[in-house]
């Protein structure tokens, strides 16, 4: 498992839409299953991209997903995960970004409150690295 990867707070996610053009931003990843994974909802577009698509890349980013020049982007395939697994990676994420995961669930919660629309992230996608 790459240490970059391991140590970023921040790692930009890539997917390709139909005509191939690339899609990136930004998630929060945690080692999961000899790969790294995050939460999302389920309807987003990522997952369904993940979905017709399993190429994907990851590199270490800024939390507005821009990537360094000189970062090393990692090649991997994305699966889609429910279930029992999307609850384990949820519970990793919730352990590694302690803070400011509970300062993005008052935010939602705050949303909810005020009558505005709020998903809740149900769903993981893992990417397991191509060597």
């Amino acid at each position: 498992m790459p240490a970059d990867l391991d140590a970023a707070k921040y790692v930009s996610f890539t997917t390709y839409k139909k005509n191939g053009d690339p899609v990136s931003l930004p998630v929060w990843v945690v080692p999961f299953d000899d790969g790294y994974a995050f939460t999302t909802d389920h309807d987003a577009f990522k997952v369904k991209r993940v979905r017709r698509d399993p190429r994907a890349t990851l590199a270490v980013s800024t939390f507005k997903g821009l990537v360094s020049p000189d970062a090393t982007i990692h090649q991997g395939t994305a699966v889609v995960l429910d279930g029992p697994d999307s609850q384990r990676v949820a519970d990793l994420v919730r352990k590694k970004y302690r803070v400011m995961y509970l300062a993005i669930i008052a935010q939602s919660w705050l949303r909810r409150m005020s009558g505005k629309a709020s998903h809740a992230a149900d769903t993981a996608i893992k990417v397991t690295l191509t060597k």
